[in-house]
């Protein structure tokens, strides 16, 4: 589900379960997704990754993709496998030539471009679009990843703006949000098919 009037993501969403009041009805028991483009400005209260706070590194982009999802019965470690596997599907898109046509990489969490581009006035060969977080709460996996489209001032040298335009933007939302939805499904179904 496309949503249109987050104005910028502040990181406080994913604090607490949100597909209900998104989905209402139609909140799918294998788990739900929404998609937004919006600024990212996350900074303490906004934060979920300690490692970041504890080294004073917040999130900022001028302009983002934002996805986030929330998927019940998974444990901390089954949110963090599922947050991997899902960027690594959204990277896969990316480097697809109706998008930015690159090489990517995975890194852990990270979705890494490797195309020459410039921020803060430093030349480098590849940098990380991607922001992403998950946790696990009341046997709740909530996630968020953002994707850079124009990464800007605040951002850290080594993010990279993708740069993608309005139509890429829409059509990468959708594509998106369907294949989480083709993923959890299929992740269920293989869980209810063994007969031992």
């Amino acid at each position: 589900m496309i949503v249109y009037d987050i104005k910028c993501y502040d990181g406080t969403l994913i604090h607490e379960r949100f597909a209900y009041k998104y989905h209402r009805k139609k909140v799918l028991p294998v788990g739900n997704i929404i998609a937004f483009r919006a600024p990212m400005h996350v900074e303490f209260d906004g934060m979920i990754d300690s490692e970041d706070v504890l080294n004073d590194e917040f999130i900022y982009s001028d302009d983002a993709i934002n996805f986030c999802w929330e998927i019940p019965n998974l444990c901390p470690m089954g949110a963090v496998a599922f947050q991997r596997l899902f960027n690594t599907q959204i990277a896969n898109l990316l480097g697809n030539i109706r998008y930015t046509g690159h090489s990517i990489e995975v890194d852990g969490d990270d979705i890494i471009i490797h195309a020459p581009h410039q921020q803060h006035g430093i030349e480098q060969d590849k940098g990380k679009c991607s922001v992403s977080i998950t946790y696990t709460k009341d046997n709740v996996a909530i996630g968020h990843t953002g994707i850079n489209i124009v990464a800007g001032k605040k951002a850290p040298a080594f993010a990279f703006s993708t740069n993608l335009d309005n139509s890429q933007v829409e059509a990468l939302m959708l594509e998106v949000c369907e294949l989480f939805y083709e993923m959890v499904d299929d992740i269920f179904v293989a869980t209810s098919k063994v007969i031992v």
